[in-house]
């Protein structure tokens, strides 16, 4: 239990002699212990994240910027767990938060969440839909009714950063490589150049990164005809059709505010 050290001071005041005596005692309280878990998150604005009730099965779609994408990005920075419950969704239209870091809701205690405490009061709304400002600090805290940040068991604080994201993803196509040369999806030598030289089908590979929003899709293009589009999983895609000469492989990748980064490569190829 996290407690507080309490130095008491006593003044007594003689009267007969107009005398003050003060005198200070400390009560030997337990010390506050450090929160399980401190530290700062990056939420991106206008994007958002996925979570599945643990009791349902449902798949909800919550705002990046909420008091729960910050636990989100938390247990992700922090690698603790988290789960939520629906049961009173269709009532009040919020998630209940039934666990964080294998500490489960049970009885009358359970977890709780305050912002800036204890300037600001307790929010009355789930902490799915409580929208938060940039600089704010979010506690989730375990215990039952009057427990506070500072009286709570278990203890997470979240420093909140809210930043925009206006950096395209970074773009990479691996295979084939500049001045490599295929035959039947395999690279047998690497030439000077920046051309790719290909006997037969080839599976392009492509590295993508956002460090922000997160890709949203990756779409193969040669000589500006869509060719696949791939929203997760590895970015691969198998080039085999019948197919001479020179053609322009272009790979645009997305992130989810609709930034766009992109790569090309010039290909020799003979396919049939």
């Amino acid at each position: 239990m996290r407690k507080v050290l309490i130095n008491m001071c006593v003044v007594a005041v003689l009267v007969t002699t107009v005398t003050v005596v003060e005198k200070c005692v400390a009560v030997d309280y337990v010390t506050l212990d450090p929160p399980f878990w401190e530290g700062d998150v990056s939420l991106v604005k206008n994007t958002t994240f996925e979570v599945i009730a643990d009791n349902s099965g449902n798949t909800y779609i919550i705002s990046s910027t909420t008091a729960l994408g910050a636990l989100d990005a938390a247990s992700r920075q922090g690698g603790f767990d988290y789960s939520v419950n629906d049961e009173w969704y269709a009532q009040f239209g919020s998630l209940l938060i039934d666990s964080i870091a294998g500490t489960e809701n049970q009885g009358m205690d359970g977890w709780q969440y305050w912002v800036n405490y204890p300037d600001d009061p307790l929010p009355w709304v789930g902490a799915d839909n409580y929208e938060l400002e940039n600089g704010d600090t979010v506690d989730f805290f375990y215990g039952g009714y009057g427990i506070t940040p500072d009286t709570s068991s278990k203890l997470i604080r979240i420093h909140v950063n809210l930043v925009e994201d206006n950096v395209p993803p970074e773009v990479e196509i691996v295979k084939p490589s500049k001045g490599g040369v295929y035959i039947f999806d395999r690279e047998i030598v690497i030439m000077p150049g920046n051309a790719a030289f290909v006997l037969g089908a080839i599976t392009v590979e492509v590295n993508v990164m956002d460090t922000l929003s997160g890709v949203e899709k990756v779409v193969f293009y040669v000589d500006d005809v869509l060719k696949e589009e791939i929203t997760e999983g590895t970015y691969t895609w198998l080039w085999d059709e019948p197919v001479i000469g020179m053609h322009e492989l272009k790979v645009i990748a997305y992130d989810e505010l609709e930034n766009l980064g992109d790569a090309e490569r010039i290909i020799w190829i003979f396919s049939l």
